[in-house]
């Protein structure tokens, strides 16, 4: 073996060597890329027929149509409690009115009570029942017309309100 066959130089097969590794890793590199458009381009086209399929849009006026009852039973919701409230400050003048009545008719009643003392004192003669003194049932009804009279204004007014007149049932 002779030093002449062997004359060659290592380094130009490693730089073809490398050439070539590069070239290669070139085309595998844009072999990958092509693969990946293509896959995304597949799955686009997957997505788009499948959101505008039958099912996808009926689904999709479902959502809307249940968004739009939701809507409307969060409106009627609101209107329900606001009308709750208002019926409480209603029912609320109504226990006050009820209450300022009943201490009137008491105060009333207890009046006409010391008047019809007074008058039963006055009037009859001595030994005679109460209810044989002349003019007596007159000062009594006189007496007594004025507390009902001021009950049927007040439920009148109650009335007005708008308030419902159950709520007066202690009477």
């Amino acid at each position: 073996m002779s030093p002449s066959l062997y004359s060659y130089s290592p380094l130009p097969m490693m730089s073809c060597l490398r050439e070539s590794n590069l070239r290669d890793s070139r085309l595998w590199l844009v072999f990958l890329l092509c693969l990946l458009v293509v896959g995304l381009l597949v799955s686009l086209i997957i997505f788009a027929v499948k959101a505008n399929s039958k099912g996808c849009k009926d689904g999709l006026r479902a959502q809307q149509e249940c968004q739009n009852q939701t809507d409307h039973l969060q409106h009627q919701l609101t209107v329900a409690q606001e009308v709750l409230q208002r019926t409480k400050a209603q029912y609320t003048v109504c226990n006050q009115t009820v209450e300022n009545l009943r201490d009137s008719l008491e105060m009333e009643k207890t009046q006409s009570q010391k008047q019809l003392k007074k008058l039963q004192a006055k009037g009859r003669p001595h030994g005679t029942p109460s209810w044989e003194g002349g003019g007596h049932r007159e000062a009594v009804r006189g007496l007594w017309g004025k507390p009902r009279g001021m009950l049927g204004e007040g439920m009148a007014g109650l009335q007005g309100v708008g308030a419902p007149v159950s709520c007066c049932h202690g009477f």
